[in-house]
């Protein structure tokens, strides 16, 4: 059996995930030489969230961590049952209420020794995990070269294996850029999702995002990050806009469907790409608002499958480039991990 202070140490490992709004709703439960991982649904945003995606891509993020600091801490390979599934579960889906209460997740340490390749992936992807944070700053740096690119697409298909990355040609940039900016521009006039924005700031608890994290918009209004500075009384920037690169580079995560299964399997490639990008030195952008409601979403799939050739199904847009001096990243606080383990 486990060595359990392993799993609790692989565990705190893997909360350094991804998730939205740095909600981290998750629950861990120590099941011997096993861990089931569970969504805490009373953790998540709901106004950004309304069919649960970003809520099971959560998850879908502290598995793939959870399963490198696995190997890394036992030197076994792991065994993954995602119990997700293809079917919509009946309940509210917001903030993904209707996938809570149950494992979504159960990872198992086996008899079976690691090969020297997934000792070196979790060396790699692993050690990548605390350095990891995304940024809405400009990355003028240089897009990622041709090795890079191949880098991080190989890092994306891991045990789960059925995600596709994709390094958007000219054309999609374009179009998903145009999209992103008239999502954001609607998010802008919406109230509910303002306040939403404005309480997860003003969190003073181990989740949410910090205010030095807010980030100032392109001054040339290319780049449409996420705008945390509006607030249902008008504008609370206190700087002034930057300008950031002229070609922005961007990785499209895409499958064939979006079932739940995808839309957790969305989150866990989306890690390991933004493991394999921190671990070769790259900045991260995260561009997925136009992924939020059902009009925009079918825009971005039929661009994508336009671009790329065939039916596909975006599940995150990333901003990749070389920043042109050192980042500047307050670290998001996390929850001890006493208070995430049941």
């Amino acid at each position: 059996m486990a060595d359990r202070d392993q799993l609790v140490a692989a565990i705190e490992e893997a909360t350094y995930a991804s998730s939205i709004h740095n909600a981290q709703p998750w629950r861990f439960e120590i099941l011997g030489d096993s861990i089931a991982v569970s969504l805490d649904a009373d953790e998540t945003p709901r106004t950004v969230d309304p069919v649960g995606r970003w809520a099971l891509a959560s998850i879908g993020a502290v598995v793939a961590n959870l399963e490198l600091a696995l190997v890394a801490a036992t030197g076994q390979e792991i065994a993954t049952e995602v119990r997700v599934g293809d079917l919509v579960p009946e309940g509210e889906l917001a903030g993904g209420a209707a996938y809570a209460g149950r494992p979504l997740a159960v990872l198992t340490i086996t008899d079976v020794p690691a090969d020297d390749e997934r000792r070196a992936e979790a060396a790699s992807l692993g050690g990548a995990i605390r350095e990891r944070f995304t940024t809405r700053e400009p990355l003028t740096g240089g897009a990622p070269t041709q090795v890079e690119w191949a880098q991080i697409a190989a890092a994306v298909p891991g045990s789960q294996g059925v995600m596709a990355a994709h390094e958007a040609p000219e054309s999609l940039v374009r179009a998903l850029l145009r999209l992103t900016a008239a999502a954001e521009l609607e998010r802008q006039d919406d109230a509910d999702y303002l306040e939403e924005v404005e309480a997860w700031i003003e969190r003073t608890e181990s989740t949410g995002i910090p205010a030095e994290a807010v980030g100032l918009p392109d001054a040339e209004g290319r780049i449409p990050t996420r705008d945390f500075n509006q607030t249902p009384m008008g504008s609370a920037a206190t700087g002034e806009a930057t300008f950031f690169e002229h070609d922005p580079a961007l990785l499209v995560l895409t499958s064939g469907s979006d079932a739940p299964l995808d839309q957790f399997l969305g989150g866990y490639a989306m890690q390991r790409a933004m493991l394999a990008a921190t671990a070769i030195g790259l900045g991260i952008g995260v561009l997925g608002q136009a992924l939020e409601e059902v009009d925009s979403r079918a825009a971005v799939d039929a661009a994508a499958g336009e671009a790329l050739g065939g039916d596909v199904v975006v599940h995150q847009i990333l901003r990749l480039g070389h920043p042109a001096s050192p980042l500047t990243h307050p670290r998001t606080p996390r929850r001890p991990v006493a208070e995430v383990i049941l």
